[in-house]
């Protein structure tokens, strides 16, 4: 059975999850959105779905409802859609805001919680999944389905374990952005010019992104295999070493997992 959608919120990760479903052969008639918003109306139009700037004009005809607004908004939404969130399995992508809270909020029990990242607008997401006990199986794998459009799903046991995903894939690409605006200006300094350092960073990161996914090598191993003794890369790692760059990282993870645990914490009534 090809689910009939319902998503609050057309924003960019809604607007990615739509264009993987579309790529990949759903009916854009199973697919309708709900923003107040003019300019992300006309971004949905544009891809060939349904836009409509009220909730009430999607959900009680869908069979899944997907909320894709900000975490502040989650709880007006659910008051606004009323008794029709019930008996409908919602999809929530709103960072901080718990299974409990949507279930008490939507009366809803079938719950499943969505942590994905920014890459996922170019359907190269990674998105860990936790879902409610109410949550039915075969509606379950069908989520995973859709959601696998934009990119590479986990599952978890522990909705707890969604801080961590947070920390690591949900704010991961920032990381990587850092250490890839570090390394063009470091290009610069050497003169040479912006574009070409810019080439020269992000192609040497896609490449090691494409080894690290292939075969069973890991980073680590894939790192020693390049570092020479008494080479550039030793000298490299060996400066990075000595600034504790391994513990740098581990702080910045620690310090986004604390922040989700804090918002989950502080947006509980």
């Amino acid at each position: 059975m090809t689910l009939k959608l319902a998503f609050i919120g057309g924003g960019n990760i809604a607007q990615a999850i739509i264009g993987g479903l579309i790529q990949s052969g759903y009916p854009k008639d199973n697919i309708g959105v709900a923003d107040p918003s003019e300019e992300q109306g006309a971004h949905i139009k544009a891809l060939g779905v349904s836009w409509f700037t009220r909730n009430q004009a999607v959900v009680p005809s869908a069979d899944l409802v997907l909320l894709c607004v900000k975490p502040n908004l989650i709880e007006a939404v659910c008051n606004d859609l009323g008794p029709s969130l019930r008996d409908k399995p919602l999809v929530s992508v709103a960072a901080g805001i718990t299974t409990k809270q949507l279930t008490r909020w939507s009366g809803s029990e079938q719950v499943i919680r969505c942590m994905p990242n920014t890459p996922a607008l170019v359907g190269a997401g990674m998105l860990g999944l936790f879902a409610t006990s109410g949550m039915d199986s075969t509606l379950k794998a069908q989520v995973e389905r859709l959601l696998s459009t934009v990119g590479v799903i986990a599952w978890f046991t522990a909705e707890a374990d969604l801080d961590a995903v947070t920390a690591i894939s949900g704010s991961g690409p920032a990381y990587f952005f850092y250490l890839m605006e570090a390394m063009i200006e470091a290009a610069e300094g050497f003169n040479i010019d912006p574009d070409t350092a810019k080439t020269l960073v992000i192609q040497t990161a896609l490449g090691a992104a494409h080894m690290a996914s292939r075969g069973d090598a890991t980073p680590k191993a894939l790192r020693e295999n390049v570092t020479s003794p008494g080479g550039t890369t030793e000298a490299a790692c060996r400066s990075l070493e000595a600034a504790n760059f391994d513990r740098l990282i581990a702080a910045a993870c620690e310090a986004a997992r604390d922040r989700s645990i804090s918002l989950s914490q502080n947006s509980a009534p």
